[in-house]
């Protein structure tokens, strides 16, 4: 019966023995060795995978034409087949071949990155390269950098400023206006040293002199410049100067009020030709001219000239 049992001469693993005491018991070899043959079984089946993988590995090196910079250096291969594929930097998708050369959309293995999740961070003074290997969403927003303290006034010599934060484009500055009353010019005038502007409506004190008694001088025998810091009216009026000294030469003489029918005279007053015009010509002992006009009612007669 243990002869039956032997296969190929392995007597040893299926063959019954008999044991010291005498019975025949069923070595469990045969169970070992199914054991043995189911794991080199999965064995064969995992090389096959490694095999598998390792062709498609080969297939795909065989197909891969390489990491180009432009689109237009893939489409312009030469030799290329059905299976081709190649990476593209400039759209950053793999590009596949067949009959024409096309792109899938696929991004390229390596620029395939996470998005953050991370809220944006805002500007600062310096700025920062960065080290995230996330990308931003397209439709991530930063937080509002703007200041919410009130714009400062305008000074002398102005601030480049310190602040990390923007204006909005709605902001407004104080009113950097004088409430002092606007200065009168002065002789020597002054640059000033004030850091608020005049208001657009300001007005300055009228810099005329504000004592009525001193009224405009007359011409006086040399002309001076004058010293006075006041400004005169445009309707002030000089007083007359009716007396002088040395002769003089005028077109005319023109009495304010004066009449066509009056003739003024030497010191000033005004007569009418009807009124009394005498005129006496002496020459020694001779004869004289007298040119009399006589006012009606007070002659016989009518006026006259006498000779003698």
């Amino acid at each position: 019966a243990a002869n039956n049992q032997i296969v190929d001469g392995q007597a040893s693993d299926f063959a019954l023995k008999i044991a010291p005491d005498g019975l025949l018991t069923l070595i469990n070899e045969v169970n070992q060795l199914q054991s043995t043959v189911g794991s080199i079984d999965a064995d064969i089946v995992g090389v096959k995978n490694e095999l598998l993988i390792i062709q498609q590995e080969l297939a795909r090196q065989q197909h891969f034409r390489g990491y180009y910079l432009l689109n237009t250096d893939i489409t312009s291969l030469l030799d290329s087949a059905d299976g081709d594929f190649a990476f593209s930097a400039e759209s950053g998708t793999v590009w596949m071949y067949d009959t024409n050369w096309y792109n899938s959309g696929q991004v390229v293995p390596d620029q395939v990155s996470p998005a953050s999740d991370a809220v944006p961070l805002v500007d600062n003074a310096t700025g920062a390269a960065g080290i995230s290997n996330e990308y931003s969403r397209g439709d991530h927003q930063h937080p509002l950098q703007v200041s919410t303290v009130l714009p400062s006034a305008d000074t002398a010599t102005g601030e480049a400023g310190t602040a990390a934060t923007y204006a909005r484009s709605d902001h407004t500055h104080n009113v950097n206006l004088s409430n002092d009353v606007p200065l009168k010019d002065s002789g020597t005038g002054t640059a000033g040293a004030s850091n608020i502007y005049a208001s657009s409506t300001h007005q300055h004190p009228l810099n005329v002199d504000p004592t009525v008694a001193n009224i405009p001088l007359v011409n006086a025998s040399a002309a001076a410049n004058g010293s006075s810091d006041y400004y005169c009216r445009n309707d002030h009026v000089h007083p007359q100067q009716l007396t002088y000294d040395g002769n003089i030469t005028a077109t005319k003489f023109i009495k304010t009020g004066g009449l066509p029918t009056e003739i003024l005279c030497a010191n000033g007053d005004t007569t009418t030709i009807d009124s009394k015009l005498s005129r006496t010509y002496s020459s020694g002992t001779g004869g004289y001219i007298r040119l009399c006009v006589f006012p009606a009612g007070t002659s016989t007669g009518a006026p006259y000239i006498y000779n003698s």
